[in-house]
């Protein structure tokens, strides 16, 4: 029956005058539009066009191979025995299932056009991200389908060829499997060698160019509590393009005051400390040069130290280190330090080691000093994406961090981050992959979203007190660096298998981060999230890559005290120094 219809699926295409579409190329047609529908499936963030188009041409590739190889092997089959799987067919039942596949794919294009919009409604970006884009990705991706179709049968009619030739001194048997093996290996060869090696050396110098760059918006500080100032060890020109924008930014101590209602004689000065990454200089001489800035700067006598590793190209979150200045009044030290010009996802494809081995040397080095000293403030660690990755693998396990800090705040780590897998791994029974309670919430809460900190992921409160030290781990629900790993593409993994634990973002109101309608299918699956992380930043804040405001709520509660009074973060202050961050932050 399948040949059949897959031989009827086309009936008035033809090959030559005499013949028509081979069996095998109508079924990989009648593939092709059963995967579509797949393909069309909700994922974690809503796509636009050119994603949905790279989406549907690769998923009806898929499709059109596997059913094409199916019934290639079927062919096989003597002709004796063939005829059982068209026994019964008539016209009628043939048009009848055509009907009915037709109808399926008009039901899940219009299905999909909605989830498109109510995905974008709920990351509350239904301009950019809505119906049309969808409609445009279905019409370009299967355009897309017809050109890796040509490719198909130009690799296809490639291996035919060498096999014959090869024919001559072998059998085809041995022929074909020779000639299709070396087509892909010279396919592979000239993909690595030529094509990604040439993006990377290419990405690698416009990075190195644009660490060069100072954005609008961006000043040399005339503080001297900061670096890059005329006062710093470390010259304005070294800490590149990601440097020079976060010591021009953030809160000055008459900021603090006006949006905190502190008064001015409380205020400090708050002090950033960052060195960039200058050629010939080693991590170590880096990492020196931090050090030399917090003895100039005084930073080893503030109540706080918070240290950052950035991600690959030095970039560190404007949000969690203006908030730990509006919470300590400026009572605090921020270091950081660089040690890449390329963006994160390039940095670990071609050196995964290297964030490790900066975070480790710098953060080493200043618990080395702070150890030394009688009267020590108290040091926090935190990182966002490949920042946080780096600073959890510093420590062996989670009593090693608790042992050595006074706490962390750790976003969007990616998945392959050991620390939050074995948490994961370790999780009580009956919590959810996606927010995971450990130990009742005694020291770790995973969040995504502030009402986390004190209600686990039902809504209800953690069965244990929170004590210092504490850490917070931020994940959004809608966020594809967190979720994506290699055995997506074959694993359906818990968050995706546990009824209920998808997307809820808030308890209280319940709120959808994610479609219902995100299902688990293989290679699928991993595909659109891969896909979703090349947008995953282009969201509003509390969704996708993007954490913003609820930074003031994760430091506040970790950060505890502040001259021995608890650290209280008023509605009123929040929302003037969420606005403030929002309206100062400098575009990169």
């Amino acid at each position: 029956m399948v040949l059949d219809i897959a031989a009827d699926i086309s009936p008035g295409l033809r090959v030559t005058r005499r013949r028509r579409l081979p069996t095998n190329l109508g079924a990989g047609l009648l593939g092709a539009e059963i995967t579509s529908w797949i393909a069309l499936s909700p994922s974690l963030l809503p796509r636009r066009w050119w994603q949905t188009a790279a989406n549907v041409a690769v998923c009806q590739a898929l499709g059109h191979a596997a059913l094409a190889g199916l019934t290639w092997s079927l062919d096989q089959i003597p002709a004796r025995y063939q005829r059982q799987f068209n026994t019964g067919l008539t016209v009628a039942s043939r048009n009848t299932t055509h009907l009915m596949i037709a109808g399926m794919t008009a039901w899940f294009t219009v299905r999909s056009l909605q989830n498109q919009q109510r995905a974008a409604e709920l990351i509350e970006d239904p301009v950019r991200r809505g119906y049309r884009e969808g409609l445009l990705g279905l019409i370009v991706g299967t355009a897309g389908y017809g050109g890796l179709l040509l490719l198909g049968e130009t690799a296809q009619y490639t291996t035919d060829r060498v096999t014959s030739f090869l024919g001559r001194w072998l059998p085809g048997w041995v022929g074909w499997p020779i000639a299709a093996g070396g087509a892909t290996y010279l396919l592979i060869l000239l993909s690595n060698k030529v094509v990604l090696r040439r993006l990377i050396a290419d990405i690698t110098r416009q990075a190195e160019e644009l660490n060069k760059a100072v954005f609008p918006g961006t000043s040399q500080p005339w503080e001297p509590e900061r670096s890059g100032s005329p006062w710093s060890l470390e010259p304005w020109h070294a800490v590149g393009s990601q440097g020079r924008a976060l010591l021009s930014g953030g809160p000055r101590a008459r900021d603090i005051t006006q949006v905190t209602g502190l008064p001015p004689d409380e205020v400090h000065e708050p002090i950033r400390i960052f060195a960039g990454l200058v050629r010939g200089r080693s991590l170590a001489a880096t990492a020196d040069v931090v050090l030399a800035e917090m003895d100039r700067t005084g930073a080893f006598h503030r109540d706080t130290l918070v240290i950052h590793t950035s991600t690959g190209t030095g970039w560190i979150t404007d949000w969690g280190m203006s908030a730990v200045e509006f919470l300590t009044g400026g009572n605090c030290a921020t270091m950081s330090m660089q040690y890449s010009f390329i963006t994160s996802a390039v940095s670990y494809y071609i050196d995964h080691d290297t964030p490790v081995q900066a975070a480790r040397i710098l953060i080493e080095k200043i618990l080395a000093r702070v150890e030394q000293m009688p009267n020590p403030p108290k040091v926090y660690v935190t990182g966002e994406s490949l920042g946080a990755y780096g600073t959890c693998a510093v420590f062996e396990d989670l009593d090693d961090l608790l042992a050595r800090t006074d706490g962390a705040v750790f976003t969007g780590a990616p998945r392959f981050t050991d620390m939050i897998q074995s948490l994961t791994a370790q999780r009580d029974a009956g919590s959810p992959e996606r927010l995971p309670v450990i130990d009742g919430g005694s020291h770790v809460r995973f969040v995504a979203h502030p009402a986390h900190l004190n209600h686990d992921f039902a809504g209800l409160p953690y069965k244990n007190a929170w004590q210092h030290p504490r850490v917070v781990i931020g994940q959004h629900a809608s966020d594809p660096v967190v979720w994506w790993d290699l055995p997506l593409l074959y694993r359906r993994p818990d968050w995706l298998r546990e009824k209920g634990s998808r997307g809820v973002a808030a308890p209280a109101a319940q709120h959808l981060d994610v479609p219902p309608g995100f299902r688990w299918f293989p290679f699928v699956s991993g595909w659109q999230v891969g896909l979703d992380l090349a947008m995953s930043i282009k969201t509003p804040g509390l969704h996708g890559h993007n954490y913003h405001g609820e930074f003031m709520s994760y430091w506040a509660a970790v950060l505890g005290t502040r001259h021995g009074i608890p650290v209280r973060l008023t509605p009123a202050m929040e929302r003037r120094a969420v606005t403030w961050i929002g309206q100062n932050t400098v575009r990169r």
